[in-house]
């Protein structure tokens, strides 16, 4: 073989090395190499999170790791720093913590230096505190069981503070009181809502659904005030702490629900609340919910996406109206909200690959098919930057 072939042949296998092979293995979810910022910018069909950085106007390929570890497929949250804007925290099926720290265009896989923390644990969701925030906690599950970590350096290694007694059940969500970073809330797939407050040394069992429990939401003003959704898509108020539930769900009216003292006093605030009759739900009766938000900017305007369209209440969830987006039926369901940080007049809401949004809180509404075929499972707004968005997308 002359010199000139062997030439030709080294020059032809390092092109197969250095482009045919890595985009071979990214097509099946392998990274092998990054080619600096350009990577990600095309929406791929096996993206699984998209950004845009014009409030929804373009999309870029978010999905995009830092290291030789494949970008999760499932991600099941995404959280954002309250102090500093560009660091964010991303949670996923099989593939534990992600951190991001620059504003979520590229991830790194978080490695627990004291191991607690499973590289392959589902990770729910992430709680940071806002009082101290290098406390975090993570609602995750490994190794067959549901469980709460917590971090006290920002992240860098964990350890565990509850693990649910039987196996199979998730820890589905954690919430960290926005003025103790000590108190926080968890609910279960055994339906049971947990509360402590030494920081997850210790537990008290707040109520026990016959359902298990997806998603928390609670009023960071006012913490006796939360909403829990269960995996049958009913919805469930507490407005005194979790000592009182009313079902607002499914049902076209409800027995009367009143507060007994008209000031509720907590640790470090108080809060008057007018006492009031629950006066009946009214709204999207049998309806299965599909995403449940709160308005940033006013908690008693809440947003749920149904099976057969979009809901808005303005008083706290206990009456409803449907919002006239036009989505086709084959479209639906109606599985990802977001509310405008700054502005309550702006929504969007995710139905298939569609993105619908209103710039008048509601009333007349524009639809962009975003560039992906998969559907849009979740939207987020940066609560700082609120031109960076994030899309997660799934089957």
């Amino acid at each position: 073989m002359n010199k000139g072939r062997v030439i030709i042949l080294i020059i032809l296998l390092l092109i197969f090395l250095a482009v045919i092979l890595p985009f071979i293995l990214n097509i099946v979810g392998i990274n092998v190499l990054q080619y600096g910022s350009s990577v990600g910018d095309a929406v791929t069909s096996s993206a699984s999170l998209i950004r845009s950085s014009d409030g929804g106007v373009t999309w870029k390929n978010a999905s995009v790791s830092e290291s030789r570890t494949s970008f999760p497929r499932t991600i099941f949250d995404i959280t954002i720093h309250p102090t500093n804007p560009d660091v964010m925290f991303l949670g996923a099926k099989s593939s534990g913590l992600w951190k991001s720290t620059n504003a979520g265009v590229s991830w790194t896989k978080v490695i627990d230096a004291g191991r607690a923390l499973s590289q392959t644990a589902d990770v729910y969701r992430v709680g940071i505190s806002h009082s101290s925030t290098t406390v975090m906690y993570v609602a995750a599950f490994q190794g067959r069981r549901g469980r709460v970590l917590k971090s006290e350096d920002g992240g860098v290694s964990f350890r565990e503070m509850y693990f649910v007694p039987s196996d199979g059940y998730v820890i589905s969500d954690v919430y960290v009181d926005p003025i103790d970073s000590n108190h926080i809330r968890s609910i279960t797939g055994q339906g049971g809502v947990l509360d402590s407050r030494d920081g997850g040394r210790t537990w008290r069992v707040v109520k026990w659904f016959s359902e298990p429990l997806t998603k928390l939401i609670i009023n960071p003003d006012f913490f006796s005030e939360e909403f829990v959704m269960t995996g049958r898509g009913k919805l469930f108020k507490t407005f005194d702490a979790g000592e009182n539930w009313a079902e607002l769900s499914g049902l076209k009216s409800a027995p009367g629900y009143s507060l007994e003292n008209p000031a509720v006093s907590e640790e470090g605030r108080t809060i008057t609340v007018t006492p009031f009759q629950f006066r009946g739900f009214s709204g999207f009766g049998t309806a299965s919910i599909e995403a449940l938000v709160a308005d940033v900017t006013n908690f008693a305007r809440l947003y749920i996406g149904a099976t057969d369209g979009l809901y808005r209440s303005t008083d706290g969830g206990f009456m409803w109206d449907r919002l006239s987006v036009l989505i086709p039926s084959d479209a639906l369901p109606v599985t990802a909200v977001a509310t405008h940080p700054g502005n309550p007049q702006i929504i969007f809401a995710g139905a298939r690959n569609q993105l619908h949004w209103s710039t008048d809180g509601g009333t007349n509404w524009a639809v962009e098919t975003l560039p992906t075929s998969s559907r849009i499972l979740g939207l987020s707004i940066h609560p700082t930057k609120p031109e960076v968005m994030f899309s997660v997308l799934g089957r």
